[in-house]
């Protein structure tokens, strides 16, 4: 608004002023500091006589829309959907005229509300909700009963956009630790084998960890490639053990072309820590590394087997 003196202000020149306000606010928060949870808000099973409930404790999220979502005091969710099944918890933003700051206008009987109170829902969806902020996932049984306790894995943070680059090869990166941990599924369950051996549970433990990462977090290019680098040195000492056991028989068949890519992608590791020649590295070395892990997993045959829990 360009105010001039003897103006005459109007509640249409209020409004545009805040909404213009609010406008840039709500997009510096999605630009700066992006959607998701800033603080707290961490949810927990409650169990109640009319079945379980979901407390979310007291916090600050953001929403898609630039929203500020806050939870000053914590609070506690309806009971949990009768209708067993997965669900994701969520917060939407919510606004309401305040009743207690009605006034009167001038020369008039008629009384409107003056102030406008932002708050929020929490709620149930077997699906994604447009603009919600998600703040964990449920298992419900019969009864209105929360299996277990609440993940967290899927919940989003707030932090700032990723570079274009960035956003790229964190996708290939969960391209690769998709193809990996499905194949280790694979081989051992076509062998009949269980996952004992200490390499194996070190290396299947740190893709679990990274795939969860992965989908949750925005990383830096150095965490990206401290990454990868785990993954690297641990697959390698995996895949040495097994051909070891025997290289002929057994898991090392199922391994073969990603034996091959890792053992190459460990000789080309820079010795140097500078982060420019890490990511040259990880760049390269990625695209030879995926590949392997979906020719190994496409060339185990006569295996039959249901995904829990797929997403």
């Amino acid at each position: 608004m360009r105010p001039f003196e003897g103006m005459c202000l109007s509640d249409i020149d209020l409004r545009d002023e805040q909404e213009y306000h609010l406008w840039k606010r709500r997009l510096q928060n999605i630009y700066l500091h992006g959607a998701g949870v800033v603080h707290g808000l961490k949810p927990e099973v409650v169990q109640t006589a009319e079945g379980d409930c979901i407390e979310i404790a007291e916090g600050y999220a953001i929403d898609l829309d630039g929203h500020d979502i806050v939870v000053p005091d914590g609070a506690r969710s309806e009971v949990v959907p009768d209708k067993p099944g997965k669900y994701m918890v969520f917060l939407t933003y919510s606004e309401n005229d305040d009743a207690a700051s009605k006034r009167q206008a001038y020369n008039s009987t008629e009384r409107q509300e003056t102030r406008t109170v932002e708050g929020f829902k929490i709620i149930f969806n077997e699906k994604e909700v447009q603009s919600a902020v998600e703040v964990g996932r449920i298992r419900v049984s019969d009864g209105h009963k929360v299996e277990g306790s609440v993940d967290l894995r899927y919940v989003s943070h707030a932090t700032a956009p990723e570079p274009e680059d960035i956003t790229n090869l964190r996708n290939r990166l969960r391209e690769f630790v998709d193809a990996s941990i499905e194949l280790m599924m694979k081989s051992f369950l076509v062998e009949q084998k269980p996952v004992a051996d200490v390499r194996a549970h070190l290396y299947l433990q740190t893709l679990v960890t990274a795939e969860s990462r992965l989908v949750s977090e925005n990383i830096a290019e150095s965490a990206l490639c401290d990454m990868f680098s785990a993954l690297m040195e641990r697959s390698h000492l995996f895949l040495r053990g097994v051909r070891k056991e025997d290289s002929k028989k057994g898991l090392a068949p199922h391994f073969k072309t990603s034996w091959q890519a890792v053992t190459k992608i460990q000789k080309n590791r820079p010795k140097s820590d500078k982060l420019d020649l890490r990511l040259d590295w990880m760049n390269k070395a990625l695209q030879g590394a995926s590949k392997a892990a979906g020719k190994d997993r496409e060339n185990i045959r006569g295996i039959f087997y249901e995904e829990v829990d797929e997403e």
